[in-house]
């Protein structure tokens, strides 16, 4: 009995702390906290409505991930990347994204169809940028779930959390959600007819133009 009565608040605990941590980087996906921008735990605290315990362990996780970096004695920021670093980022993405997408099999009509929900989503989206670039991410990570390439899907998601300001950047320059969509109805096609090698070649295209977009920015 004992044990249970302390299991409580300690599972209260780090429910918190992932609740902090899913709201900062909501913050960041938002553009309300930008690449290199200060993230101060009494702000924190004022805006989400968490204690600054749970929110610095929250900042901790985020700093495994790469969404926040740590300075000695300055406290937490906003990772900032240089476009060389970007260019990094973006070829270590091409690498593992092609392997994992040129191997993966034609989805289930039930796979397929969720998909397509989110492209749908997408599409009505229209110039909500918060809802274009949220759906985006689930649709790409949807593809990406269909590969039993654990590790390397892994490891995608890990690239694509560091870089979650500057994805989120990218999406929200454009006035219409229905530029992506066209882009991703390609992507569909070609996974059903069971074309890795094609999936891979229009993501890597999908990839670029969001690099191009980035690059100017960041010189």
């Amino acid at each position: 009995m004992t044990a249970s009565r302390g299991s409580a608040p300690a599972t209260d605990e780090a429910g918190a702390v992932q609740r902090a941590a899913a709201a900062v980087r909501d913050l960041v996906m938002q553009r309300r906290l930008v690449p290199g921008q200060q993230v101060r735990q009494e702000d924190l605290a004022q805006q989400i409505g968490i204690s600054r315990g749970p929110i610095r362990e929250a900042l901790q996780i985020l700093q495994a991930d790469g969404v926040v970096a740590y300075e000695r004695n300055r406290g937490y920021f906003v990772t900032q990347f240089s476009a060389d670093e970007m260019n990094q980022l973006y070829l270590a993405r091409d690498l593992l994204e092609t392997a994992v997408l040129s191997k993966l099999s034609v989805p289930t009509d039930d796979e397929l169809a969720e998909l397509v929900a989110i492209n749908e989503a997408i599409r009505r989206a229209g110039a909500d940028v918060d809802r274009m670039i949220r759906e985006n991410d689930r649709f790409h990570a949807a593809i990406l779930d269909l590969s039993g390439q654990r590790l390397l899907v892994a490891e995608i998601s890990r690239i694509w959390r560091m870089s979650i300001a500057y994805r989120a950047l990218s999406v929200s320059v454009l006035s219409d959600s229905a530029v992506l969509a066209e882009e991703h109805d390609a992507m569909l096609d070609a996974l059903r007819a069971g074309d890795g090698a094609l999936l891979a070649d229009l993501w890597r295209a999908h990839r670029q133009v969001s690099l191009n977009r980035l690059l100017p920015i960041l010189r």
